[in-house]
Parts: structure tokens; C-alpha cells; sequence
């Protein structure tokens, strides 16, 4: 698995598609179910999927926890959510934390994690 995170507008799906293929299947989360995920080569907005798991009622860490053997070949990108102001809706900072650590399981099972900043990626792990 392949693990890219920046903030929104970066450049991390043009950077995706660039490294590792442009003829890779994608997958929105901002438009698509979780489980399509499974059936596609790249999955981005990968904080939207969480926010669609906890309007389900779904534990997104768990969901992602249950499924991580599925994402092995998989590249993930998410857009980066932790910065800034805390959000004064309840809702919304559930969505940031539970966010927050289905990055962490998907970080820690990588086997590389990037991060995009104006385009520019910096290898953080593999």
C-alpha cells in the first residue's frame, strides 16, 4: 500500500498518477461507496469515505481495520484535515479525529507514505 496525504489542492492525484501509472482505476470517495475502493487500483478523498462510514453509523477505523489486507496493492490518498481551527460542530470534529486515526492505521500498514506539499512530495516512510 501506498499512502499519500497533503492538503487540499496539492497535487496529489496528478503526483499518483504520474509515479505510478496513468491508466490506474480510481476511485472517489467524495462520489463513490467505500467498498467500490476495493475493486480499483487508486482511491482518493480518503476523508470523505470516513465521513460517509460515520453518517452509516460505521466505525471507520474499524471498517478500515477489518478491510486493511484488501488496500495492500492499493494507493490511498487523503487530504489532510488536522490543521487549523478545530471545528465547533461536534459532528465535524468526530469526522476530523476518527479521520485522524484511520490515517494512523493506514501510515503504520504502508509500505510508503508520502506527503505532498505544492506538488512537491517528501517520503516519509519506505
Amino acid at each position: 500500500m501506498i499512502f499519500i496525504f497533503g492538503g487540499k489542492y496539492q497535487g496529489k492525484t496528478a503526483y499518483a498518477l504520474t509515479q505510478y501509472g496513468e491508466k490506474l482505476r480510481i476511485c472517489d470517495l467524495a462520489e463513490e461507496s467505500a467498498a467500490v475502493m476495493f475493486e480499483v487500483d487508486l482511491v482518493k478523498n480518503i476523508q470523505e469515505g470516513v465521513r460517509h462510514l460515520l453518517a452509516e453509523g460505521i466505525s471507520p477505523l474499524s471498517y478500515f481495520t477489518e478491510n486493511i489486507d484488501r488496500l495492500e496493492r492499493k494507493i490511498l490518498i487523503g487530504t489532510e484535515i488536522g490543521c487549523g481551527i478545530v471545528p465547533m460542530e461536534e459532528r465535524e470534529r468526530i469526522w476530523r479525529d476518527e479521520t485522524g486515526r484511520v490515517y494512523q492505521l493506514l501510515a503504520g500498514n504502508a509500505q510508503k507514505v508520502e506527503r505532498l506539499w505544492a506538488g512537491i512530495p517528501i517520503t516519509i516512510k519506505g
